[in-house]
């Protein structure tokens, strides 16, 4: 079971790096445990129709992306959806954040709510957790509701082989305004895990370590962390960027446009000054100013 619990931690790894994800290089030592043989992948039609299919946007998707995506949905071991994620939030925040994950870990590790190191590449991020758990994180989709993701890592326990594995991530978010007169951010999250290079008694006990209700307070806790960033981001936009700034360790450039994020629903200080007042009567025009009839 201890066996089992190693892949529960890969799947952390690629879940947590989504809203905090390299795959091993060509150079890099194969695995020393014996590669899963699995059959080629079902159609897309069968795919589409498979649990969970309808949360990809097959349709939308380029063709290198769709073939990603195909393979390991086709093939998925454990397929896992968690709703009911919402905190105080602001979409164009939010997108930032998403658009920039390595400055949205780096402010995570400012404000101690989370310890991933992420890196942008050319196509994607880097991710390690400094635990043995590392991986790369590529955008697939993006029509600023849902989000499609493709993780590949590798988790290197001390004792155990290696454990390889990859993973589709959709988040899907929509943004509403509340009785209360706040902005939301309310999320459902899907994931498709396929192992790719695990001991075979691994596959027989790693389902049991997914019920459903542990990926959904896994989920849940991880998020919490995201919560807290886009509740601090919302309540005290003032407070966070000041904050940031005394850190000498993020880069001045990207905190300064984070800034502009931030504060971009704020009325200018020279607007607050202007007093506004409603006329008791309407305003009356000199018969002069009127213009002569033709």
């Amino acid at each position: 079971m201890r066996r089992g619990w190693a892949v529960a931690v890969l799947l952390l790894l690629l879940l947590g790096v989504a809203a905090a994800a390299e795959p091993p290089s060509p150079e890099e030592e194969a695995p020393t445990d014996t590669p899963v043989t699995t059959p080629p992948p079902p159609p897309a039609g069968e795919i589409a129709l498979a649990p969970g299919g309808r949360w990809i946007p097959w349709e939308r998707l380029d063709e290198d992306s769709f073939a990603l995506v195909r393979d390991v949905v086709g093939q998925a071991l454990v397929f896992r959806e968690v709703e009911g994620i919402a905190f105080r939030s602001r979409k164009e925040v939010y997108d930032y954040l998403i658009q920039h994950m390595d400055f949205a870990a780096d402010v995570a590790r400012t404000l101690r709510v989370g310890k991933y190191r992420i890196r942008r590449t050319a196509d994607g991020f880097e991710a390690d957790d400094g635990r043995g758990a590392h991986g790369v994180l590529r955008p697939l989709y993006d029509d600023g509701d849902r989000r499609v993701f493709y993780l590949q890592g590798r988790y290197d326990p001390p004792i155990l082989p290696i454990i390889a594995g990859r993973l589709v991530l959709v988040l899907e978010t929509n943004h509403t305004l509340a009785p209360d007169g706040e902005n939301y951010a309310e999320m459902r999250v899907a994931g498709y895990l396929r192992l790719d290079s695990v001991l075979a008694e691994l596959i027989a006990t790693v389902a049991q370590s997914f019920s459903e209700e542990v990926v959904k307070r896994k989920v849940k806790r991880f998020f919490r962390h995201v919560a807290r960033v886009s509740r601090r981001a919302y309540d005290d936009p003032e407070g966070l960027i000041e904050e940031l700034a005394r850190h000498p360790e993020l880069e001045a450039e990207r905190v300064a446009e984070f800034r502009q994020v931030l504060l971009a629903h704020r009325l200018p200080d020279w607007a607050e000054s202007i007093p506004f007042r409603l006329t008791p009567d309407p305003l009356a025009l000199d018969p002069g100013d009127l213009p002569e009839p033709h």
